[in-house]
């Protein structure tokens, strides 16, 4: 069983990530929430010779970078910046994780609206800054709802968010 959600995990979110990482130049990972730290379990990586660099299955840190204030935003954990998270459905972090680096994400729910993942698209802060970062928050919210749609849960809220993200 296990097995066969992976498989089905990655039908839906690779071609996603592949779309958003086209559109954009840039990498795109998806992290899962494992106790205090998160894991990147599936990665697109940029057409860029100098990119962001995260292989599937590294750990990093929850409480830094996006991908990582995203999940924990989604896990109840209180406060700012994790209130303004949950309402625009989003983080922007430059340098936040490491110095060199940028990234905005966005959260992937299952049905019952469980947080199944951070979607997460990155680069270098030379090349990824804070405008490029707001361009992609609707696209990036946009894959968001494609594959919360794909698992079986109501996108309305992500799809809300990724309207406010132009305003």
């Amino acid at each position: 069983a296990l097995y066969q959600r992976s498989v089905v995990a990655v039908d839906i979110l690779l071609p996603i990530m592949r779309d958003l990482s086209e559109r954009s130049w840039e990498s795109v990972a998806f992290y899962v929430r494992s106790g205090d730290v998160r894991t990147c379990l599936y990665r697109v990586e940029s057409k860029h010779a100098i990119r962001y660099t995260i292989r599937e299955g590294d750990v990093l840190p929850l409480l830094v970078g996006s991908g990582g204030r995203v999940l924990a935003a989604f896990s109840g954990q209180q406060g700012e910046p994790y209130e303004t998270i949950r309402k625009t459905c989003t983080c922007l972090a430059i340098g936040d994780r490491d110095p060199d680096t940028a990234g905005v994400s966005a959260p992937v729910f299952g049905p019952g609206r469980v947080l199944l993942g951070a979607l997460t698209l990155a680069g270098p802060s030379t090349r990824v800054d804070a405008a490029f970062l707001q361009r992609m928050k609707r696209p990036l919210l946009e894959a968001a709802a494609r594959a919360t749609r794909a698992f079986g849960e109501d996108a309305s809220m992500l799809e809300q968010a990724s309207l406010a993200a132009d305003a």
